[in-house]
C-alpha cells in the first residue's frame, strides 16, 4: 500500500456592497466582518456563500523513509 499526502485549497468567491470614504476603509472593514464571523466556530462558513467552492488539490507521494 502506498500513502500519498493530499493538499487540498478552497476558494469562495462572493461579492459584499460597501459604502466607505475610501477602498482602504471598506477593506478593512469587510476583512474585520468576516474574520468576526470566522472566530465564531458555531458558524457555517457555507452560509455566506451562494456557490460551491472552486476545490484545486494537488496529491504527492510520501518520502519513504529506510
Amino acid at each position: 500500500m502506498k500513502r500519498y499526502k493530499v493538499k487540498i485549497k478552497l476558494i469562495y468567491e462572493t461579492t459584499i456592497d460597501h459604502s466607505q470614504t475610501s477602498m482602504k476603509k471598506a477593506k478593512e472593514d469587510v476583512n474585520k466582518v468576516l474574520t468576526d464571523y470566522l472566530k465564531d466556530r458555531k458558524v457555517n462558513i457555507l452560509n455566506l456563500f451562494t456557490t460551491p467552492p472552486q476545490i484545486i488539490y494537488r496529491v504527492e507521494k510520501y518520502a519513504q523513509k529506510q
